[in-house]
Formats: structure tokens, C-alpha cells, sequence
């Protein structure tokens, strides 16, 4: 079943992944892209409190919905280690909460029985967010990034769009790693 190739490839990887947990750290601050379904950009992230649990996230997106618009999110966060025997890798589970404004230039649209009904151009839309995300922190000093996925589900309170769910991935460069 196993050859020694194999063997010798499982056994690295097993301590490539206790190396990862055992210099598993946090960091402060984190500025890097986000890449999603519908909004791709720039996103920066700030821990307030010394022991990294809670923090502030801000997203600046250009979005594909409709002909294109711009969303900036700002989410309050909490951040914990997510850990589980069957798991061994040093991930972090988000939870955070917050709103996002949007502005969209043109064909803009809301869906109304199966159909699309387009707003006036220049059209500003208001959010409440969620988001739910697992991140990991690359335990190598000399590669201080965090990869992340998130699930950002959305209610449009002013002007509401066609979709309410929002999914990403996240590559961010971490500042004042312990």
C-alpha cells in the first residue's frame, strides 16, 4: 500500500506540520489582497487588545456586480485559535460583524419575481455584514503572511442588490509577529 517514497513523504510532511504548531504566533497587524466571488481588493486588518483577540478589518473592494461598483467594508472581529485532534495545523476562527456602503455607476439592479429591475445610475447602497472566516499564519519567521477563506454573508438594507453572499480567499502581509 505504502512504498518507502511515500513513507519518507508522510513522515516530512508530519513534521513540517508539528514545526507548524509549535511555533504557531500571532501578529498585530496585517495589510494584503482578498480575492472573491464578487469583490476583489485590498484589505488591512488592526488587533486593539495585546493578547490578539479582538480587531478591526477594512475592506476596500471593486466589485462585479452589475457593470462594477466599489464596496468598503469595515467589520469589528474576534479572533481564536481553532484547535482539534483530528486537525493539526495552527488555524484562526473570525467571527466578526459590521456594514459596507457601495457605490455602483450604472446598471445596478434588484431582482423582483425572477426579473431584473435596474436602479438610476450613481446608485449608493448600505449593508450589514458578516463574516466568518478561517485564517492561517505561516510559521516561518522569514515568511511572515496569513492565508485566509471567508464567508461574508450581506443584507442590503438601502437599495438591495441582487446577491447576499460573498465568499473569499485572503493573502495578507503580518506585521509584529511574536
Amino acid at each position: 500500500m505504502f512504498n518507502k517514497f511515500s513513507l519518507k513523504y508522510l513522515f516530512v510532511l508530519l513534521q513540517v506540520l508539528l514545526l507548524a504548531e509549535s511555533t504557531h504566533a500571532q501578529y498585530h497587524a496585517a495589510v494584503g489582497a482578498r480575492a472573491g466571488k464578487f469583490g476583489s481588493g485590498l484589505t488591512m486588518k488592526y488587533f486593539f487588545s495585546p493578547d490578539n483577540a479582538t480587531g478591526f478589518e477594512l475592506m476596500i473592494l471593486k466589485t462585479k456586480i452589475a457593470n462594477g461598483g466599489w464596496w468598503i467594508a469595515p467589520f469589528y472581529e474576534h479572533q481564536v485559535p481553532f484547535r482539534t485532534p483530528l486537525i493539526q495545523l495552527p488555524l484562526d476562527f473570525i467571527l466578526g460583524g459590521g456594514m459596507h456602503i457601495g457605490y455602483y455607476h450604472d446598471k445596478y439592479y434588484k431582482v423582483v419575481d425572477g426579473d431584473p429591475v435596474y436602479y438610476a445610475d450613481n446608485i449608493i447602497t448600505v449593508g450589514a455584514d458578516l463574516l466568518v472566516a478561517l485564517e492561517y499564519l505561516v510559521p516561518i519567521k522569514s515568511l511572515p503572511f496569513a492565508v485566509g477563506v471567508e464567508a461574508e454573508p450581506f443584507y442590503e438594507f438601502v437599495n438591495k442588490g441582487p446577491e447576499f453572499l460573498e465568499f473569499g480567499i485572503t493573502l495578507k502581509y503580518v506585521f509584529n509577529t511574536d
